[in-house]
């Protein structure tokens, strides 16, 4: 018998929008042009300041996208992982009930953008798998 260190992360994605707060960068550059039409005509805005926050913005869009394609190599890992689970007989924890389950992996699919493992008649994620025989 052999533990499987999974990797335990979590798959929860993110979006564009609900990764800054549920602004995107059709709503920030709404918002610039009208700072820039409101703005005071004796004291405009710089270029250096207003070149900094369409920096600052691209980076935080930049950043999501990089955390969308990480999460992304992540359940393809996961995935691989469960593909080379067929036909072994494994234990897994339940995350719903805690409750531990051992059967064979009879097939591996893809829920929500998580790979599951079916045991016998549960559905359960790659990452809930304790030991392999």
């Amino acid at each position: 018998m052999s533990a499987i260190n999974p990797l335990g992360t979590s798959t929860q994605s993110t979006t564009q929008g609900s990764s800054l707060g549920g602004l995107t960068q059709n709503n920030f550059l709404q918002l610039l042009v009208a700072q820039m039409q409101n703005q005071d005509p004796l004291n405009p805005m710089s270029s250096d300041q207003f070149l900094q926050e369409m920096a600052s913005f691209t980076e935080v869009v930049d950043l999501g996208q990089l955390q969308q394609l990480t999460q992304s190599l992540v359940n393809n890992e996961v995935a691989s992982q469960g593909l080379q689970l067929l036909g072994r007989t494994v234990t897994a924890v339940d995350p719903s009930s805690g409750q531990s389950v051992s059967g064979t992996v009879s097939a591996l699919t893809m829920q929500n953008g998580q790979p599951m493992l079916t045991i016998g008649s549960a559905q359960l994620p790659v990452s809930s798998v304790v030991t392999v025989q």
